[in-house]
Order: C-alpha cells, then structure tokens, then sequence
C-alpha cells in the first residue's frame, strides 16, 4: 500500500478517537459508550464511502495511538505480500518448466494440463491464481508471451 494512503487511514482513525485523546467528554459515561456512538454514526473513509467499525475496533485504534503514537494508526502490509500461498513448490515448478518450455502455453492451458496430469486437484486452487503466478513470474524473468515470435523476428531475412 503506498505511503499516502496509509497515511490517509491512520488520519481516519485518528479522526475518530481524538475528542477522546485528551479525555473524555463529558456528555459520554464511558469511553465504550463514546466508541459504540462512533461505530453507530460512520467514519468517512478516505475513499469516500462511510464505513462502520466494530466497538472493538475502534477501541483498539485508541489503545494503539496512546501505546504508539500517530503511526501505529498506519496499516502494515502482509508479511507474505507478493507471495503465494496456494501454490506449492512442486507445482511452481511445474509451472516455471511449462512456461519456459512452452512460452506460448496459456494459463488455461497450464491449468487444465495440471489437472489431468494429476498435479493438482480440482478446486485447489483458482485459474487466476495460476495466472497471478505466470504473469509474476513473466516479469521476474523478463519472459513473455511472445518469445518464439520474437526469435523469430531475429532471423536475418532471406532475399529473394
């Protein structure tokens, strides 16, 4: 997630603890009744929709903000952003050989040929997983899908 849009939802959640930072007002009892009108009432996210938190949620925002500070508000990526977790080694594998090997093969293709050669099962994964993965891979390895054109686009012309 880029900088700034974490930046906007810590500002969000900050929004909606702050009359409650430097104390509590006095119109609310406790501040589990001023989280539950909170949650009752929206947040505008800063995406523009009004969003309801959980009671506990919001709670949390605070509990964090006076451990941590401002940045604490901030969302952390995935620890495992970037990386598949349907796909086994085994199976990438698979299909690292089929791509490079058959560079014009389709992700349809791959799929269907993992299925019937028993490498996967049906419903183990989706088809948009696979195609997540090959087009992932296609930029780690600057492969495309085009690679026997462009071979062949290398061959010096034969005059006539």
């Amino acid at each position: 997630m880029e900088q700034q849009k974490k930046h906007d939802i810590a500002l969000m959640k900050y929004s909606a603890i702050a009359p409650v930072i430097s104390g509590l007002p006095a119109q609310y009892k406790s501040f589990s009744e001023y989280f539950r009108e909170v949650s009752e009432r929206g947040i505008l996210h800063p995406d523009g929709g009004l969003r309801h938190y959980a009671v506990s949620t919001i709670a949390k925002w605070y509990e964090l903000y006076v451990k941590d500070g401002f940045d604490a508000l901030k969302p952390s990526g995935r620890s495992d952003e970037g990386k598949t977790r349907k796909l086994d080694s085994a199976v990438q594998e698979q299909i690292i050989y089929l791509k490079e090997h058959y560079p014009r093969m389709s992700a349809a293709a791959i799929y269907k040929q993992l299925q019937h050669d028993g490498s996967i099962r049906r419903g183990e994964f989706s088809e948009s997983t696979l195609l997540r993965f090959i087009n992932r891979l296609c930029v780690e390895k600057k492969l495309t899908g085009h690679q026997d054109i462009i071979y062949m686009l290398s061959i010096p012309a034969i005059p006539l």
